[in-house]
């Protein structure tokens, strides 16, 4: 059924979703595993934001690996997608708000700015998925008949 001229069909393809997912989780372990390996060269490439603290880096290392384990389990567990998902969303817009909180505290005002924008898409992206994975599972969904 189209509401509005708008096709009822999935917004991305179930294997679009899945590789979309396993590759942002593929994304964010090479990034967790950099921040914990380097944490110095992570600091003076990208976490340019006051004091250099390698332990600390190499702790929030941690977390975006883990948030790349929880992502590409997500890719082949649908149930898991949604909740995955609005965590990330939640994280990058909550750090998005960081930044630009510390945004005169970056290697120059340009930089705090591209930072933060590119972190607010990243929470924007991860908040359309959930909703993509979210959609993609309802009952009117799964019901439908493959094409």
């Amino acid at each position: 059924m189209e509401a509005r001229g708008l096709p009822s069909g999935p917004v991305l393809t179930e294997p679009t979703l899945r590789m979309t997912i396993g590759a942002l989780g593929v994304f964010h372990m090479l990034e967790g595993i950099y921040m914990m390996l380097a944490p110095g060269s992570f600091y003076s490439r990208i976490g340019t934001y006051g004091l250099e603290n390698t332990h600390y880096v190499a702790d929030v290392g941690s977390f975006v690996l883990a948030f790349g384990v929880g992502l590409l389990l997500a890719a082949g567990r649908p149930t898991w997608r949604t909740p995955v998902l609005a965590v990330g969303a939640i994280w990058y817009a909550l750090h998005a708000l960081n930044h630009l909180v510390d945004i005169g505290d970056a290697r120059s005002t340009a930089r705090g700015v591209i930072d933060t924008l590119l972190l607010t898409l990243g929470a924007i992206l991860l908040a359309w998925l959930a909703n993509v994975a979210q959609r993609e599972r309802r009952p009117e969904r799964l019901a439908r008949p493959p094409r």
